[in-house]
């Protein structure tokens, strides 16, 4: 997964506009900003110039356009771009609409509660289980 700071390293110059960042409410703007840089290292064919910004209610989605002849999404640039904020990106999807290719995503706002399923519960339980086992047993 690239994260910020090897973009930094690589001196990758992909600035979000202006335009695109005071569409944005306040407390956001720094998490929509990162994860549109993130989205950019990750597809190279993403406009971010494009981007359009929609919030309803306590979501927040991004929809910027994919260009060149062929754009494509992977599914591991779409898992990169949730693993960055799991509990704020709540969905990273491609759409088809009026002939463009989008990459859309959901974000939740800054006062959404963080909530969890039990399956990620039973997760951290087993871990832990596994950690205590491999250092008590040292």
């Amino acid at each position: 997964m690239a994260s910020l700071s090897s973009m930094v390293q690589k001196q990758l110059k992909n600035e979000v506009p202006e335009a695109v960042l005071v569409q944005c409410p306040e407390a956001d703007r720094l998490l929509i900003e990162n994860v549109l840089r993130l989205a950019q290292t990750e597809l190279t064919v993403l406009n971010l110039a494009s981007t359009t910004v929609a919030v309803e209610g306590r979501k927040i989605t991004l929809k910027c356009a994919l260009t060149g002849p062929t754009p494509a999404v992977s599914l591991s640039s779409m898992r990169s771009l949730q693993a960055y904020s799991p509990a704020r990106v709540l969905e990273v999807k491609a759409v088809l609409a009026d002939g463009s290719m989008l990459l859309v995503i959901d974000i939740s706002d800054a006062t959404t509660r963080i909530s969890t399923s039990e399956l990620e519960i039973v997760r951290i339980t087993k871990k832990r289980r596994l950690m205590d086992r491999l250092f008590n047993t040292v």
